[in-house]
């Protein structure tokens, strides 16, 4: 299959608004459509430059015709990799990358029907504790894609009159600039978190996130590096992939202002730091609950 057949939009979809008819509350009117998706066949380095390109860090994995069949997210490649790199770390990293996305593509999708209020995916995401849902029709076809950030930007509901400090995630799981990569990889994996607080002995200093890691694998340094190992992979220092001009918020400020602090950067979350000291971290899935519905 060529790359061009690789990555598409779903089949009978329009590039066009949604249809006037549906009803003002309708998860179609907040969804983003066409949605963009790949085959199992699909290469994990295609993936990741599509990633990459798009900007977009959960691809879903569709049939030809369209139908849902899995999702593919930074966390089950991170996955995959720190699994082939304890069996051979001599293992060329672009011979891995070749492979397909049918090897570690989720199947557990969480999707919801295109007749769903906007009030039941919101719900079903607070429940599932995930930032995205696959819309589709009654055959399972996958008709769009509905992200937090649609909701907090698209669908206008008021936040809660609370402060940063009383929805943000206490005493969240860190790492330390001068641990490895696989240390990094290992600590994402084993707590469930694709973002992690990055610390210089006591003080925060930025992000250490599986988007930064995916931009590696996905661009063009890596291209360059094609000898490059599992093993070196894994041994690099995470200072090589920490954001640094992530927000940064006081404990005390609303979560209205956070808000339109952190929509205007590109990583949907922020550090909240008190006297150089970190106080918590706060996500888009924070922000999510404090929508009042």
């Amino acid at each position: 299959m060529s790359k061009k057949k690789e990555i598409r939009y779903a089949r009978g979809l329009e590039r066009k608004a949604p249809p006037t008819h549906v009803y003002k509350n309708s998860i179609l009117n907040y969804a983003s459509s066409p949605p963009l998706c790949v085959t199992k066949t699909t290469s994990l380095l295609r993936l990741l430059e599509t990633m990459v390109a798009r900007g977009f860090r959960r691809i879903f994995v569709t049939t030809p015709k369209g139908i849902l069949e899995g999702v593919a997210t930074p966390m089950e490649i991170i996955q995959y990799l720190l699994q082939r790199s304890s069996e051979d770390v001599e293992t060329p990293v672009l011979r891995i990358l070749s492979t397909s996305v049918s090897k570690i593509m989720r199947k557990d999708v969480v999707s919801i029907s295109q007749s769903a209020s906007m009030i039941e995916s919101i719900n079903l995401m607070m429940q599932k504790r995930v930032n995205g849902l696959a819309v589709v029709d009654d055959e399972n076809v996958l008709k769009a894609v509905l992200t937090v950030r649609d909701v907090l930007e698209k669908f206008n509901r008021p936040l809660s009159n609370i402060t940063v400090r009383e929805c943000m995630s206490k005493s969240p799981v860190c790492i330390s600039i001068d641990r490895s990569l696989r240390d990094g990889l290992e600590t994402m994996v084993g707590f469930g978190f694709r973002r992690l607080p990055c610390l210089d002995g006591s003080h925060p200093i930025g992000l250490f996130s599986s988007r930064s890691i995916i931009s590696y694998l996905g661009g063009k340094a890596l291209i360059r590096e094609a000898g490059k190992t599992l093993g070196d992979l894994m041994s690099m220092s995470v200072a090589n992939f920490v954001i640094k001009d992530v927000p940064i918020l006081d404990p005390e400020t609303s979560i209205l202002e956070a808000w339109d602090t952190v929509k205007r950067s590109s990583y949907g979350s922020a550090l909240v730091v008190k006297s150089d000291s970190l106080e918590g971290f706060l996500t888009e899935m924070d922000f999510l609950k404090a929508v009042e519905i």
